[in-house]
């Protein structure tokens, strides 16, 4: 079993996901673009590393890629790292896992499908956040079920966004709007107008907006669905606003511990049954932490499948079960 190179360990997911594979002893390389940063960090944790940039000749990248089983990409914005580290990992039969949260890992590692099988790897954009939360959840209900048609799920994101994911927010969707549309396979559409949700915390009915993630390529994927629709709903400063380049790295252990998320899935039937499942589980940066962390073990012990996988397709709606303190509660509606 090679090691898992854990690209981008030095931004702030990339920091959890360093520590959460460090507590659960996993054989981790780490690696980033900026030497003095990297150099620190793996001298604190006497971990080894490596330096390079996706920008880098593929003899640089190959040649940094030597003894790697895995790549775990936490090194956004994803519209300009997925595409790169994904070739090197088809040339030297790396299996590929981001955290991504835009659209463009999904769609290029689609069209990467049938190298990919023909390479022998995994394309597994989305080991964390919303595919993993909401995609699992989706497969837990879309499980008691014949014949899945249609889709319907909501995030409840809580607390501050951090600086990374806020950049690639914003830069994600400016590059999607210039995405050729002709490498878009599938059509994304939101659905139209706002929806309540009962997302079981106690505050009843509340109102959310419809929103592009990722999930919508997913879910569909997984579940077999023909139309997937998704929502979010925002509490506290998780959007902001002004100089993305002026925000703290991100929330603190006691911030992320006071607000954690919440996820609702409804999946009907084509004789019109419809199953609901609800997650509460830990802040999204937590979760993102600990899943990437164990899809990756995972993978380098041997558990994959070759081509674009999801999640929920490779670990099953169980996967959610890795996250202590999740709570699910499901049942029809």
């Amino acid at each position: 079993m090679g090691a898992v190179l854990l690209y981008g360990a030095y931004g702030y997911t990339g920091l959890l996901a360093t520590e959460h594979a460090i507590q659960t002893g996993l054989d981790v390389v780490l690696a980033g673009r900026t030497r003095k940063r990297l150099q620190d960090l793996a001298s604190s944790l006497n971990l080894p590393y490596r330096t390079f940039n996706v920008s880098d000749s593929a003899e640089v990248i190959d040649s940094v890629l030597s003894g790697v089983s895995v790549i775990l990409n936490c090194a956004g914005p994803f519209h300009r790292t997925a595409l790169p580290l994904m070739k090197a990992c088809l040339r030297n039969r790396v299996h590929y896992l981001d955290i991504a949260a835009e659209l463009d890992s999904y769609f290029q590692a689609e069209e990467l499908d049938q190298e990919a099988k023909r390479a022998g790897i995994m394309l597994l954009p989305g080991c964390g956040g919303s595919v993993a939360m909401l995609g699992c959840l989706a497969q837990r209900a879309s499980e008691r079920m014949e014949s899945p048609v249609h889709a319907t799920v909501a995030l409840h994101v809580s607390g501050p966004m951090s600086r990374g994911s806020a950049i690639s927010a914003q830069e994600g969707a400016i590059a999607g709007e210039n995405y050729p549309p002709s490498n878009r396979r599938r059509t994304v559409r939101n659905a139209e107008g706002n929806k309540n949700f009962d997302f079981g915390d106690g505050r009843g009915l509340v109102e959310c907006f419809p929103a592009t993630l990722p999930d919508l390529i997913t879910i569909r994927k997984s579940t077999g669905a023909s139309t997937v629709y998704a929502y979010v709903h925002v509490s506290g400063n998780s959007f902001p606003v002004g100089d993305l380049g002026e925000l703290p790295l991100g929330p603190e252990l006691e911030e992320r511990e006071r607000h954690p998320y919440h996820a609702v899935v409804e999946i009907q039937a084509r004789n019109g049954s419809v199953e609901r499942a609800v997650l509460q589980t830990v802040n999204g940066y937590t979760f993102t932490a600990i899943t990437s962390v164990e899809a990756a073990r995972r993978v380098a012990a041997g558990s994959f499948l070759p081509g674009f996988q999801t999640p929920a397709e490779m670990f099953s709606g169980s996967f959610l079960d890795c996250v202590d303190g999740s709570v699910i509660k499901e049942g029809e509606s």
